[in-house]
């Protein structure tokens, strides 16, 4: 696919999303920051509206690649190994992004991206040493992080490029003791170009009983102290 007609296509897809005011705003975060940070519960469209923003930038040739990743943690249960190479040990967990860019530029495009590597999965385990320039770094799910980890992630920035953090730290799947992601926003406070976006339960898009449900949940964990 030529790169004019690739850009037309991505455009296209662009053009079909609706974003809410709350994902403008969250996108203009990006736009403007060089580090975003962006917390809120389950359905606020964190991830999508990342996804969405990598799109447009690649599309308006602010960026040449989108660099993928999230900390590789199984949600309560344990699947046992995963057979094939590490792509196919990474998959199960990048699928959620591959979803939401299929949701914008179709099945074909994102093959085709992800097909040429303008679109890539990047485990954390591998980063060290790597810097990636003229990018845009999305890590997904950053409450199972640790502060190591996020500064690994952070730190593989390069020139031109920008790095969003999303998560939902009523969601870890790690011992609270180990949850970085509320403390390393705080460490970073104050510095020029880095912002945090914040989505709340009346930014739930996913379902409207996700708001009742995350309300409902969110109260029995302070009861209960999980």
């Amino acid at each position: 696919m030529a790169r004019t007609s690739r850009a037309a296509s991505i455009a296209a897809g662009l053009k079909r999303i609706q974003l809410k005011p709350n994902q403008r705003n969250y996108v203009d975060t990006i736009d403007k920051n060089d580090i975003t940070f962006c917390y809120g519960p389950a359905g606020t469209s964190k991830t999508f509206t990342a996804c969405y923003t990598a799109l447009e930038m690649l599309q308006e040739k602010k960026i040449k690649e989108i660099i993928l990743c999230k900390p590789i943690q199984e949600a309560g249960e344990k699947l046992g190994h995963l057979p094939g190479d590490i792509n196919d040990k990474v998959d199960p967990y990048m699928r959620s992004y591959k979803s939401n860019i299929e949701k914008i530029i179709g099945v074909e495009l994102t093959k085709t991206l992800f097909d040429k590597k303008v679109i890539r999965f990047e485990p954390l385990a591998y980063m060290r040493g790597d810097t990636f320039d003229d990018a845009l770094m999305i890590l997904d799910e950053a409450q199972n992080a640790t502060y190591k980890q996020l500064m690994l992630f952070v730190t593989r920035m390069g020139k031109s490029s920008k790095v969003v953090v999303t998560g939902d730290v009523s969601q870890a799947d790690i011992a609270a003791s180990q949850v970085s992601l509320p403390g390393f926003i705080e460490l970073l406070e104050g510095i020029r170009g880095i912002s945090t976006h914040i989505f709340t339960e009346s930014d739930i898009v996913r379902a409207k009983i996700l708001q009742e449900v995350v309300t409902r949940y969110d109260k029995w964990k302070i009861q209960n102290k999980k």
